[in-house]
């Protein structure tokens, strides 16, 4: 009974009346598009950058955002497999760049990892292009 005495003191402290700052409350700004774009430019064992881009409304520390925000809003399903050329693995220009994006795409959460280690998988890439920074 004593537990339940304290929890319901604790619950009904934190109903007052406002934030205690005399002001609207502070609004929070839902995005179709919130997620963290980092890059590895040499590989995962490599240095490392970050940026969030948000988009709809546009937001966020990304280089380009707009363009990045182009690239998904063009984009059905940009996390979706692509099906690889005849003869992938033979194609020459791999390189070892990674990539992830995580967070929220519109209202789904989303982890999603990238490389160009082979021609299998570069278009999946390239079709985000802009949303991977490069020269930074």
């Amino acid at each position: 009974m004593r537990i339940a005495l304290a929890l319901a003191v604790v619950l009904l402290g934190g109903c007052g009346g406002g934030d205690g700052g005399g002001g609207e409350a502070a609004e929070t700004t839902v995005h179709e598009v919130d997620v963290v774009v980092t890059v590895w430019p040499n590989g995962l064992g490599g240095d490392e950058a970050s940026w969030v881009l948000q988009c709809d409304p546009l937001g966020g520390d990304h280089p380009d955002g707009e363009a990045a925000c182009a690239t998904f809003a063009a984009l059905n399903d940009p996390f979706g497999k692509v099906k690889p050329v005849p003869r992938c693995n033979e194609i020459p220009g791999a390189t070892p760049e990674v990539a992830r994006i995580r967070g929220t795409f519109r209202g789904r959460q989303v982890t999603e990892m990238f490389d160009r280690s082979n021609g299998c998988v570069f278009e999946r890439w390239d079709r985000l292009g802009p949303v991977f920074p490069t020269g930074f």
